[in-house]
């Protein structure tokens, strides 16, 4: 207590108050800061199932502007050349028809094999390679494979995500993205 100034004191203890509110609030907003810290962490974008790769519903086609690093999907699914090398004969022989796929755009296509040997940059070829490599336990599942097709291609409508249709020329973007 001021002796000389008693009015003083009440000043000094009101500052002191002041002053102990200030960093108490100072304190308070620091930790919960650091509370939210985690939360503000798990909204930043990281790759699916510890690959850098797009399920559907985060591609786009219009460049896919988001991808982290320099290769677009790591690691990638067998393509088109690993499944006509490495496809086992029952896989190969299996129909290109229901219950894998709804029809083929092709005359020439009856079976998987007859799809992978077309290449690398055909597009029977390319779904085919997705759907084996989905079978084998890749990040694609298989009703997304067979939905790309029998409704992006053969229906001309894949629903990609909400309000994302694709079409033939998309669900192909899509697997030369994917693939190997």
């Amino acid at each position: 207590m001021n002796l000389e100034h008693p009015e003083n004191s009440a000043e000094q203890g009101t500052a002191k108050a002041d002053a102990s509110t200030a960093q108490s609030k100072r304190r308070k907003l620091i930790q919960t800061g650091l509370v939210g810290a985690p939360a503000l962490l798990a909204l930043k974008s990281t790759p699916v199932l510890a690959a850098n790769c797009k399920l559907p519903s985060g591609f786009s086609v219009s460049g896919n502007l988001s991808r982290n690093g320099t290769t677009p999907c790591s690691p990638k699914l067998n393509g088109v050349s690993y499944w006509n090398t490495n496809a086992t004969a029952d896989q190969k022989d299996r129909p290109f028809a229901p219950p894998y796929f709804n029809a083929s755009i092709d005359a020439s296509v009856t079976t998987f094999g007859q799809a992978l040997a077309k290449g690398n940059s055909n597009i029977h070829a390319k779904i085919v390679a997705a759907f084996l490599s989905a079978e084998a336990g890749s990040f694609l599942d298989l009703d997304k494979v067979k939905d790309m097709w029998n409704q992006g291609v053969i229906g001309g409508a894949y629903l990609a995500s909400a309000g994302d249709s694709w079409d033939a020329a998309e669900v192909e973007a899509y697997l030369d993205y994917v693939l190997s």
